[in-house]
């Protein structure tokens, strides 16, 4: 009957967003395992869109609460950044210097240490005394800034090379199974938004009161994030 057929019509267009994501997901998963997909989920939700726009969102009220002028925090800004610089570097290097039979795991794994080291010198260099010292000495704090810009880069260096890494491998999938489209590019960049938007949410809040190291500790649990599933070999090699 015509009621019961805009009645269809009208639930088919209510369910069509859940029909069309659970659609996304069965053939993304059929494609990707699911391990791999967890993978990129914690990378680019815990590191791209966390430790990355945590250290861009903290870095004008740490570096401005220490004095530091504009034209030198643009140069800050840079260092911080150059890190993402070197991905191609590190993509060939994956490709050329496979580590224990391991073209991306072992340096993945090399690369979550360096930000976890950048990250703990963070927090043993940013404390109270070292605080205070540099609000009344220029020069301590010029030297303290260079010391947390070295920290951030290291801490950026797990972000990018992640990133990389991740990238070379699906790019290698997309290749063998080409009826995947971008698919797996919208997942990885919707959860880094995700990220983003729920880093973006504490780190003003938590600066306005000047609770850098809170914000440095979570970091450290987000650079930690990673570590398991990369030795457990969810970024999948032969």
């Amino acid at each position: 009957s015509p009621s019961s057929s805009s009645t269809s019509k009208l639930r088919e267009r209510i369910l069509h967003p859940c029909v069309s994501t659970k659609t996304y997901f069965s053939d993304l998963s059929s494609v990707f395992s699911w391990r791999f997909l967890s993978w990129l989920a914690i990378q680019n939700f815990a590191m791209y869109g966390g430790v990355s726009a945590l250290i861009m969102a903290v870095s004008l009220p740490l570096f401005k609460e220490m004095g530091i002028d504009a034209s030198r925090q643009q140069l800050y800004s840079t260092m911080t950044l150059s890190s993402f610089a070197l991905k191609p570097f590190i993509g060939v290097t994956s490709d050329l210097f496979p580590i224990r039979g391991y073209h991306k795991r072992y340096l993945a794994l090399i690369s979550i240490l360096i930000g976890l080291v950048g990250c703990s010198a963070l927090l043993a260099l940013y404390h109270n005394s070292s605080v205070k010292e540099a609000a009344v000495d220029l020069v301590a704090a010029y030297r303290l800034s260079d010391l947390l810009v070295i920290c951030f880069f290291c801490m950026n260096v797990t972000a990018a090379n992640l990133d990389i890494l991740g990238e070379g491998k699906y790019s290698e999938i997309m290749r063998q199974h080409p009826e995947s489209g971008s698919s797996v590019i919208t997942f990885k960049f919707v959860l880094g938004l995700l990220g983003s938007i729920v880093t973006n949410t504490y780190v003003g809040p938590l600066t306005d009161i000047g609770y850098f190291r809170l914000l440095f500790w979570i970091a450290l649990g987000l650079l930690i994030t990673p570590f398991y599933p990369t030795l457990r070999g969810w970024l999948p090699e032969k």
